[in-house]
């Protein structure tokens, strides 16, 4: 009995259904010959010349509208962002504590409803020690760690607004589980495809409500820092850049980078849209501070370290004033501005060094793109951005150091690279210089 169904035994019969009219390929109707459409290739294409092997190309149905890559994109994201909300919506009992996976039945691949319980406290704890042991110092995470701690572990439920948002927790159980190594049981549900998972499932609800919560909006922030910086070591390009540029757009549209700005009056946020309600108010306290300012520049890194990965733009146009000041620094006011013209006289703390040397690679590859697209660089722009690199190389803490030390150094050298390695050729400095580096 033949199977119609597309999985069982082929069909008896040899011949395929032969198309014509608008149903052929384009190849087969400019040909004016028979066409069975089949895919990608069709018969005619695959044994007549010229054999290319190239999917054939069919006439777009009536009223097709062509969507860029970037559209499509947009449209998945949607599609499952509403997938999603359905299933959250549809939970048998959403007062029971879950991780909710947004359907993901991550051993078999089907979509059913499918929910994790929370980690016990003692996987907790050690998945919150194993993570601030490696990111306290990292730059990328941005707020208070003692403070942190004893929020993640009150004995509240999943979700309360006095503990850490959902989707920041799971970032942190994530990197926790990527970070474990031997820590979590085998075959423990606690996995970090599960933990990701639950990142994308709550991050648009934590996001809802963190125009009613300033700690809420910090959370979704860290959420996206973190995310971002996951994709960037699963070497998964796509999503990364998509959250860093989303933490990129919070942390603008709330005026994060207008910290101590000169004149406050003036200060509107980027885009030229902000959040609903208020931007943040004064900081009650210097932790609360340090926390924004530190937000600010853990969203600039993480922005310059996929910059440098796939050398395209930030999401941070630094053609707007940025005056929030360096971390570990008092001094506010054009703070970008000044260091790139050579005024390095404030921060001088790991993280800030940090942020100075990855946005050194930013503009190097920003410029090493726009001198590719209009002709050879001005050698003026280019021996003035090869001092400033020269410069802050130089005084630099000398290496062995600290992890963070010497990602900063590495950063460095590889903006010597991208500035210097066009012209070596050329240039027996520049040899030189990409050599040393």
């Amino acid at each position: 009995m033949t199977d119609v169904t597309g999985y069982g035994e082929r069909s008896a019969s040899p011949l395929l259904p032969v198309q014509r009219g608008p149903k052929a390929c384009t190849n087969c109707r400019r040909r004016k010959i028979k066409c069975d459409a089949a895919r990608p290739v069709c018969n005619q294409c695959r044994t007549r010349p010229p054999r290319s092997k190239q999917p054939c190309e069919y006439p777009r149905p009536e009223g097709y509208v062509y969507e860029s890559p970037t559209q499509m994109l947009d449209t998945i994201s949607a599609l499952r962002a509403r997938i999603e909300e359905l299933e959250y919506l549809g939970a048998s009992d959403p007062t029971n504590v879950y991780l909710n996976l947004g359907g993901l039945n991550l051993a078999s691949g089907r979509t059913t409803p499918t929910q994790m319980l929370e980690p016990p406290t003692n996987i907790i704890t050690t998945l919150l020690d194993i993570f601030l042991t490696r990111f306290v110092q990292s730059g990328i995470f941005f707020l208070d760690a003692e403070r942190f701690r004893q929020a993640v572990l009150i004995p509240l439920p999943f979700g309360h607004r006095d503990r850490p948002s959902p989707a920041l927790l799971s970032a942190v159980y994530l990197w926790g589980s990527v970070l474990s190594q031997g820590h979590v049981p085998p075959h423990s549900p606690y996995t970090p495809a599960a933990f990701i998972a639950c990142i994308l499932q709550n991050i648009p609800q934590d996001l809802a409500s963190a125009t009613a919560s300033h700690q809420r909006l910090l959370d979704t922030i860290q959420a996206e820092v973190l995310l971002a910086f996951y994709y960037l070591y699963a070497a998964s390009p796509v999503p990364g850049r998509a959250h860093a540029a989303a933490a990129a757009s919070l942390a603008l549209g709330a005026n994060l980078h207008t910290i101590r700005a000169p004149s406050p009056v003036m200060q509107t946020s980027y885009p030229p849209f902000s959040l609903a309600g208020p931007v943040f108010p004064p900081a009650r306290n210097a932790v609360e501070e340090a926390q924004r300012i530190h937000a600010f520049w853990a969203v600039v890194i993480i922005n310059n370290y996929w910059v440098g990965t796939e050398g395209s733009p930030s999401a941070v146009p630094y053609s707007i004033p940025v005056d929030t000041p360096w971390p570990g620094s008092s001094q506010s006011g054009s703070t970008v501005t000044k260091f790139l013209a050579g005024n390095d006289s404030h921060g001088s703390s790991s993280v800030a060094l940090l942020a100075k040397a990855s946005i050194l690679l930013e503009r190097i590859i920003a410029f090493s793109a726009r001198t590719t697209a209009v002709g050879p660089p001005d050698p003026t722009a280019l021996a003035s951005l090869d001092r400033r690199l020269h410069t802050f190389q130089a005084a630099l803490p000398p290496l062995p150091g600290v992890q963070i030390l010497v990602l900063t150094h590495a950063l460095v050298d590889c903006a010597i690279l991208r500035l210097h390695a066009p012209h070596t050729r050329a240039s027996a400095s520049a040899r030189t210089k990409c050599l040393a580096a």
